[in-house]
């Protein structure tokens, strides 16, 4: 009988948050310093691809030579921000989603609006880690009771690294 060979993959951390249109200076300068930081550890960001908390995060790993992911709304590729290695069309429109989470080992959410509330929901559904970045004035999270979850609701550089230490700690456990 042939030996099977069991490959354990590489951590694949989400990132949510809002457009350029909807999020801040504070957010993009720190979701480009939490690239920066998962890159430094040799984990890869998925994302939507697109731009604001996305591009910001994206340009902060491949500072640091890390890899990046965009999980598109779109059914063809060329819509992802230009700091993308891998776009992934699902031609889902806001199921895209989905696939997000479920290719995620843990997410880290920074300020947005509806979708990222909608993102947030889902992950929590399903128990991915998840660590929420900002005020997310749109959530209750003192009523959020999950086992794998944290709410550090000031952009720091700090909070940054209790983020990525709090999700990588909870991959898998």
């Amino acid at each position: 009988m042939k030996q099977r060979t069991i490959h354990k993959s590489k951590s694949i951390i989400g990132i949510i948050g809002g457009h350029t249109h909807n999020t801040n200076a504070q957010a993009l300068k720190i979701a480009e310093k939490t690239g920066e930081r998962l890159a430094q550890l040799g984990i890869a960001i998925a994302c939507g691809g697109e731009d604001g908390i996305m591009e910001s995060v994206c340009k902060g790993a491949k500072k640091y030579g890390g890899v990046t992911i965009a999980i598109t709304k779109s059914n063809k590729k060329g819509f992802a921000n230009k700091f993308i290695d891998y776009e992934i069309p699902t031609s889902l429109d806001l199921a895209f989603m989905n696939v997000l989470a479920w290719s995620s080992d843990a997410i880290i959410a920074f300020d947005g609006r509806f979708g990222t509330m909608c993102e947030i929901g889902l992950i929590l559904d399903i128990g991915r880690p998840l660590a929420l970045l900002g005020k997310h004035e749109l959530i209750n999270s003192g009523k959020i009771k999950a086992e794998k979850f944290v709410h550090l609701k000031e952009y720091t550089d700090e909070n940054v690294q209790k983020a990525v230490e709090f999700v990588v700690r909870n991959i898998n456990r």
